[in-house]
């Protein structure tokens, strides 16, 4: 009789022998993995058997024996098990980033629109998956086991999208459902501030609690407390944007950021690049108006970092270096949180939703429970290279 703790037992035995697997560089001997995973050899082959039958292990053609006897019979993780799939909603096109199990890029798409209406938008993100598994192959295999979804917009508790400015169209609608009938697999449905500010959390050398500030043509935060995103009863943590009134600025229109140069605060930035005293002032008088509403959010949750993300984070200290200035001005205690720009400035949320679907699908990719993403293989933009000491396989 397998009772829940014997089970248990089992799929953490299994989870420690596919970690050492996915992270290894070669194939591993039984023996190896035994030492590696700290469980007998008895355990750790009844493991790789089970694991083998399933499809996220295989056996790999043994060595030349530099000796007498059989060779010793060699494991490895095998990628091609499964592909899972990220999709950030946006409000004129969808992207896609297709990976295999150990978290390789294998195909990327984007689509436009064909037309308005929630059918659109869902028939838009079906169809760029798809585009997706037949750029990476013809095997049946890539249809994705598991998709995870940024959307723009707020979450109710029953996972419907409740409010958007960029979806509107897609108000109401339970999008895992849907997209879960349309794909035939699971998938995971969040918000892509929370994503991105989770990808941020996960690619760190050292995860720590963090307050994420996206800056781009609006503002919006997302928190990590305790390597989670912080939600709140109604999901509504860190949307300070649904405060009646609340401004971020006295400029800003219906929640969009205004500057001297209209809504594109890049030439504005490239003048204050070039040492233009009236655009470094206009940048500092920004940042000393969105402080104090910042400085009440960190002593409310207390994190460790705050980072900015978003199309402004590029323009690095010439923001950060005034934000912080007067953040930490109007914080009286000593301890004051770290500032950092956001190691992905367009893609946190993709990172994110693919992140999200290796949780939300870990038993459909590798038949185990809880084994956690690979982060450390995600696919990062070009001119935003893999961190080198960004934590290792298996860590949380």
């Amino acid at each position: 009789m397998v009772t829940a703790d014997s089970a248990a037992v089992g799929q953490g035995n299994a989870r420690a022998c596919l970690l050492a697997l996915r992270a290894a560089n070669e194939p591993l001997t039984l023996a190896e993995v035994a030492e590696q995973t700290v469980l007998s050899r008895p355990t750790v082959d009844a493991v790789l058997t089970s694991l083998v039958e399933t499809g996220p292990v295989r056996i790999v053609p043994a060595a030349p024996a530099s000796s007498p006897g059989r060779p010793a019979r060699r494991f490895a993780f095998h990628p091609g098990a499964a592909t899972v799939a990220a999709v950030d909603i946006g409000d004129r096109s969808v992207r896609c980033l297709l990976t295999d199990a150990a978290g390789r890029m294998v195909a990327t798409g984007r689509r436009e629109y064909a037309g308005n209406g929630a059918a659109a938008r869902l028939g838009a993100v079906a169809q760029v998956v798809q585009d997706a598994a037949d750029e990476g192959g013809t095997d049946e295999r890539l249809s994705p086991a598991v998709v995870g979804i940024a959307v723009p917009g707020i979450l109710d508790a029953d996972g419907r999208l409740a409010q958007s400015l960029a979806v509107k169209d897609l108000e109401g609608t339970d999008i895992a459902s849907e997209l879960s009938l349309r794909l035939g697999c699971p998938v995971a449905v969040e918000n892509d501030i929370k994503l991105a500010a989770y990808a941020e959390h996960h690619l760190s050398a050292r995860p720590a609690d963090i307050a994420f500030v996206q800056i781009g043509h609006r503002i919006s935060v997302a928190l990590i407390l305790g390597g989670r995103i912080l939600q709140g009863r109604h999901r509504l943590a860190g949307e300070l944007g649904t405060q009646r009134g609340m401004r971020w600025t006295s400029t800003s229109r219906r929640g969009r950021l205004h500057w001297s140069t209209g809504d594109d605060a890049a030439p504005l930035f490239a003048r204050a690049a070039d040492g233009d005293q009236a655009a470094l002032a206009e940048i500092d008088a920004f940042c000393a108006e969105i402080a104090p509403r910042l400085a009440t959010l960190l002593l409310t949750v207390d994190p460790e970092q705050v980072v900015i993300g978003g199309g402004l984070s590029r323009a690095g200290d010439l923001l950060l270096d005034p934000l912080r200035h007067h953040v930490h001005h109007l914080l009286t205690s000593p301890g004051k949180p770290v500032f950092r720009t956001a190691r992905l400035t367009t893609d946190g949320a993709l990172v994110g939703a693919l992140g999200l679907a290796f949780e939300h699908g870990s038993v459909q990719v590798t038949g185990v429970l809880e084994v956690p993403p690979p982060w450390h293989r995600f696919p990062a933009p070009p001119d935003h290279p893999r961190p080198a000491d960004a934590h290792p396989e298996g860590t949380p």
